[in-house]
């Protein structure tokens, strides 16, 4: 390299550090992500009912735990009920953190495990497959450096579900594991950029999604967040699964049954969010399902300033695509909490060319007292959404829908959650009512010609379920938890077959344990 040319890269990367010094903070902070099975949300869920830890976006999922960490501290103990310091001291127990000195890395590994019973073979008690036992065990263990605002993050699990669920296909082979929570990231104030793979879900925890959900296993991704608290912007481009040149699903891409290749398949979401106040917030959406057999991390699906909704169909198309456009809002009233979306997958349909393309959902919650919160829920998914006269540009990953795993459907439920920590520390109870109206249409099937005559929603023979049933978790202990959902369903038109009717008793039982250790380490760098 020539003199001058090694003066000018020691002054770029002068430059650059002097940049980032802006930027990222001197001491260290956690910034792994909280898995979105993590059973800290279901504390952190009841108390934002309540109008605490509004600081995190009840919305925009998942988060960093140096941010839970610092929405604890920001909270007045003084001003909460005696359920809630219960609720907080279990957060607290979770998230002590460590800070290490100037200089210091923090080091630390989580291992875990359990287990979930079930009488279905489909982990859905409301469309429950099969009646005899399963248990699907699972093991997990993650190993994480962090130091200031980098963190880098080696995650796997071993879960038998992976290799059994009848809906998607098997996710692992070495020992039924697959890389995990796996990622490298760094955050300033008003900036975060991660490359990895980790879950996402843009809405209310344990709620329905319409554009980008916990539904799927996890997939590869680049993930950007620019702003601050009041406006801000969450931008995703992941690396799907290819599917065969005859459009199949198979989870290889050199299937040898196919001579001529693959089509590769890359999702890109953003998301812009307008929160004026902790207690309301509005978000307009957008995703595309981009393919090709030579795609790849398109500069133009990579900006998420370029709004998709006018340029995934304008010239220069270099790949095929399917295209998503949906808005949000969440809002807190007092003791009322509401949140909703509405995504439109097809705008044809606006013009009465084709039946209309939508998903919606719905969720209401009212904190009767500090230990009871009423609830109900409503979702409804048309017949063609998230399918595509194209097989690749189907909403889909490893055959798990990207947003919801069913089409051509009608659910709702209503609920109420009682926390009974006065008589037995940890235990909440739920019961419950559920209704589902579920057509024949299904993401996976072929979609119908322009001219066949299909409904919008609800096709063909439509099975109606009603379910009553109760749930409960509990967990005195963070390091440990027990969940179960156990009730009836009654079904008319069983199986699409007209008249049949049928009752069964639908349940699953979740055992789980996470252990931690987390040390500040002088590493001489």
């Amino acid at each position: 390299m020539k003199r001058t040319d090694h003066a000018r890269m020691q002054r770029f990367f002068l430059l650059l550090t002097g940049c980032l010094s802006l930027i990222v903070p001197a001491r260290s902070q956690d910034n792994r992500f909280l898995p979105l099975d993590d059973p800290a949300y279901e504390y952190i869920s009841r108390l934002q009912r309540r109008g605490l830890l509004l600081e995190l976006d009840p919305t925009l999922l998942p988060y960093r735990r140096a941010a839970v960490t610092a929405a604890l501290q920001a909270l007045d103990d003084e001003d909460l009920a005696p359920v809630q310091r219960r609720w907080v001291a279990r957060l607290n127990a979770a998230f002590a953190p460590v800070s290490p000195d100037a200089g210091e890395v923090l080091f630390g590994v989580e291992t875990g495990g359990g287990a979930t019973a079930a009488n279905t073979v489909r982990l859905d008690v409301l469309r429950p497959i099969r009646e005899d036992l399963h248990v699907f065990e699972h093991v997990l263990f993650r190993a994480y450096l962090t130091r200031g605002a980098f963190v880098g993050q080696m995650g796997m699990r071993h879960d038998l579900y992976y290799d059994r669920d009848p809906d998607g296909l098997d996710a692992v082979n070495r020992l039924m594991a697959r890389g995990e929570e796996s990622y490298l990231g760094a955050r300033g104030r008003f900036a975060a950029l991660y490359l990895g793979r980790f879950g996402n879900h843009w809405g209310v925890y344990r709620q329905a999604a319409t554009l980008v959900s916990a539904n799927p296993r996890s997939y590869d991704q680049l993930s950007l967040r620019l702003g601050g608290a009041r406006f801000s912007l969450n931008s995703i481009v992941g690396e799907l699964d290819s599917i065969t040149s005859d459009g199949r699903y198979t989870g290889t891409a050199g299937d040898d049954s196919v001579a001529v290749g693959s089509e590769r398949r890359f999702l890109s979401a953003h998301r812009f969010n307008w929160r004026p106040s902790r207690h309301f917030s509005l978000a307009i959406m957008e995703s595309a399902l981009y393919s090709g057999a030579g795609s790849g991390f398109s500069l133009k699906y990579l900006n998420p300033l370029l709004p998709a909704l006018f340029s995934v169909d304008n010239r220069p198309k270099n790949d095929e695509n399917n295209g998503f456009f949906g808005g949000l809002f969440w809002a807190h009233l007092r003791r009322l909490t509401l949140q909703g979306q509405l995504m439109i997958d097809d705008f044809d349909a606006l013009n009465g060319r084709e039946p209309t393309s939508f998903a919606l959902t719905g969720h209401l919650t009212y904190a009767l007292s500090p230990t009871v919160d009423l609830g109900g829920s409503l979702e409804m998914v048309a017949s063609r959404t998230y399918n595509t006269f194209q097989p690749e540009g189907r909403y889909l990953y490893l055959l798990r829908g990207l947003a919801t795993q069913f089409s051509d459907y009608v659910a709702g439920s209503a609920f109420a959650d009682l926390y009974l920590d006065r008589w037995v520390s940890g235990l909440q109870l739920t019961p419950q009512l559920r209704y589902l109206a579920q057509g024949e249409r299904d993401i996976r099937q072929p979609f119908p010609e322009k001219d066949a005559p299909v409904p919008s929603i609800l096709t063909g023979t439509v099975t109606h379920t009603w379910r009553t049933a109760l749930e409960f978790f509990y967990q005195d202990d963070s390091r440990w938890w027990l969940r179960a959902d156990l009730g009836f369903n009654h079904v008319v038109n069983a199986d699409a077959v007209p008249g049949r009717s049928a009752t069964r008793f639908s349940g699953m039982v979740e055992l789980g344990l996470r252990l931690s250790l987390q040390r500040a380490l002088q590493m001489g760098f």
